[in-house]
């Protein structure tokens, strides 16, 4: 299997509203990259419904790193996200959006723990309308 220089590591929401956008800035800003989906993107870190959900992503990642070896995993988030309770769980969108960072700052954590060499990026999207950008 030929390796892909600087190829990168994604995990994404599955929420369709997102997805469709995010991927081609995504592309754009990091080149090629192995792609996790999930609902609820790094909640399965932070706070999984199940302690397996956690389990399984975080095999995924590993399972990336052996077959592909990414040089770098991009954790990701979004506004609105229905796996947290959506945008009405918060009072304004700047609460919303320092939630997501913290929720990414946690899950960089974990993940710097169990995989120490892999560099990690956060990005968090916001939906505005049918609109998806980086903040």
């Amino acid at each position: 299997m030929n390796q892909i220089k600087n190829l990168s590591l994604v995990l994404l929401c599955i929420d369709y509203r997102f997805w469709p956008q995010a991927l081609p800035i995504l592309k754009e800003k990091y080149g090629d990259f192995d792609l996790i989906e999930i609902a609820g993107s790094s909640k399965n870190l932070t706070s999984p419904l199940e302690e397996e959900d956690k389990i399984t992503l975080l095999e995924n990642i590993g399972l990336s790193i052996k077959l592909h070896h990414p040089h770098k995993l991009i954790l990701t988030n979004h506004t609105d996200c229905g796996a947290y309770g959506g945008s009405k769980r918060f009072k304004s969108q700047s609460e919303e959006i320092e939630f997501h960072k913290d929720e990414l700052k946690k899950a960089k954590l974990i993940i710097s723990k169990k995989f120490p060499s892999l560099s990690i990026e956060t990005e968090l999207f916001t939906l505005n309308g049918d609109k998806v950008q980086l903040v």
